[in-house]
């Protein structure tokens, strides 16, 4: 039995800033209601709640499963409190998660549903005293293996898995900064490796990020219906090439926030500064933030004279990539 437990979302948010980490997970600071993020998650739960509805559904049609989910993203978003300005904007946001939902079951969700072998379900695996783990929406039978599958509204933020083969080296040494990227391959990782756990080793393990809303928009050829492309981005072959390499990144990281590493100044401050704390919900309650904002100094230090990891003097960010 591990002593400790990690998750996916832990190591994700200490990648992006170690103080984010302890401000989401050691001592939590609930962000402003307004924060993009927050709105972006809150939308997930509804998506992800609904989708898993019309799977569970036994010896269901496309369209029965289609309907059980659409009831059920009206039930949630009934019982929850609503972002939206006007009634007009509710009701069209209806229609294009109705959309979504019916393009999602009359591709690969009806087979999906028919396969499915767990829902809502967490998975992990144990490694040097320490269990890691992350909950994923769905797990189905696929080729002789299994495939698992996390629903949202978009892929942003998600690892872009043709950009290169060696993401996490390059994002190590400096070479680009796109923390919340690495953060989807870690989770991806951590998922397979839960996966193989529990049902053994074998060559036909994968994750999916499956986009319900990348891209919508009216079909102007068909008046009064909604045109929706429902993406996915598969994850098994990025963590076949960097397998050793995330590995490791997840090891470190687990390390370094169970021993209490988290003052940004001792990772990749400068580039967190830049990149992470322009979207971050806890700008207003950080005092690393708000000491570079009031600091008349140049902040920009030489990767010599800075304290913690070096840095890249050829540093690019790709974090809004």
């Amino acid at each position: 039995m591990a002593d400790d437990v990690v998750t996916a979302a832990q190591i994700a948010s200490h990648l992006e800033c170690p103080r984010k980490y302890e401000f989401e997970h050691e001592r939590p600071v609930s962000p402003p209601k307004e924060s993009l993020d927050r709105r972006d998650e809150h939308r997930r739960v509804l998506l992800r709640g609904s989708i898993i509805a019309g799977l569970r559904l036994d010896d269901a049609s496309p369209d029965e499963r289609t309907a059980a989910a659409c009831d059920r993203f009206e039930e949630l978003r009934r019982s929850s409190p609503s972002s939206y300005l006007v009634d007009e904007q509710a009701r069209y946001d209806g229609e294009v998660v109705a959309a979504a939902i019916a393009a999602y079951f009359d591709a690969d969700g009806h087979e999906h549903g028919e396969r499915l072998v767990a829902a809502d379900e967490t998975v992990g695996y144990e490694r040097g005293g320490v269990r890691y783990e992350t909950t994923i929406d769905a797990v189905v039978e696929r080729d002789g293996g299994y495939l698992a599958l996390d629903y949202r509204p978009n892929l942003h933020g998600v690892l872009n898995v043709g950009w290169y083969d060696d993401n996490v080296r390059r994002f190590e040494e400096g070479e680009g900064f796109y923390p919340r990227q690495i953060g989807s391959l870690v989770r991806a990782a951590i998922v397979i490796r839960g996966l193989m756990n529990e049902h053994g080793l074998g060559p036909n393990y994968d994750f999916a990020y499956v986009s319900l809303l990348e891209d919508s928009r009216p079909a102007y050829d068909a008046p009064g219906e909604i045109y929706v492309d429902v993406e996915q981005r598969h994850f098994g072959g990025a963590y076949d090439e960097e397998r050793a390499d995330v590995n490791a990144l997840v090891a470190d990281r687990a390390a370094a926030l169970l021993s209490g590493e988290t003052d940004p100044r001792e990772w990749q401050f400068d580039e967190i500064i830049d990149s992470s704390c322009s979207y971050c919900a806890y700008q207003n309650a950080c005092p690393d933030y708000l000491e570079s904002e009031l600091s008349f100094t140049d902040r920009h230090r030489a990767a010599d004279e800075s304290p913690g990891r070096p840095q890249s003097p050829e540093f690019s960010s790709e974090e809004s990539r």
